[in-house]
């Protein structure tokens, strides 16, 4: 008998002794800063195997960004197909910011090294305006913005704490 009070009485110190869950509200601010890039004057066409893209949307993105990051490369188009093993980038670039060697460097250390580059050829756009019919000039605006967004999250804050066994005996002895 005298053992099952003192399982009882322990059980109720033990689970008296966890305290309620309090919340506690934080705030996470993002910010998303699109750092404006100078116009890139495009005088060059690099057209390039590149072996390793799984999808143009992600892969694909993945180079556009990095080579468009350099503030050198106007634009960066694709001829991919779902399943082929390489697959051509077609890059205008401003040939006195950046060199065809060293896009192909950038695409090569890329993602963990996940994509490879073949043959390559860089022709002057002029001479492919001038071998194709007339067009209009393409201008690309690169619009600066600042995105903020504030996120209040609950998050539970729970403590525990184990009894002083001594201070609850001392007060049934005396």
């Amino acid at each position: 008998m005298k053992h099952a009070i003192f399982l009882g009485l322990a059980t109720v110190l033990v689970l008296g002794s966890c305290s309620s869950p309090e919340k506690k509200i934080i705030s996470i601010e993002k910010k998303v800063a699109y750092k404006k890039l100078d116009p890139v004057q495009a005088d060059r066409k690099l057209a390039i195997e590149v072996s390793g893209m799984t999808c143009e949307h992600a892969c694909g993105g993945s180079i556009r960004m990095a080579l468009k990051e350099t503030g050198a490369v106007d634009r960066v188009s694709y001829d991919f197909e779902t399943g082929r093993k390489t697959n051509t980038a077609y890059i205008t670039f401003d040939k006195s910011k950046i060199s065809a060697d060293k896009i192909v460097s950038i695409i090569e250390t890329l993602n963990e090294k996940q994509f490879t580059t073949g043959k390559s050829t860089s022709t002057d756009l002029e001479e492919e305006t001038k071998s194709s019919s007339p067009s209009t000039t393409k201008t690309t605006t690169v619009i600066t913005e600042t995105k903020t967004s504030k996120v209040d999250v609950d998050v539970p804050e729970t403590s525990w704490e184990i009894p002083n066994i001594f201070e609850f005996f001392s007060h049934l002895v005396s």
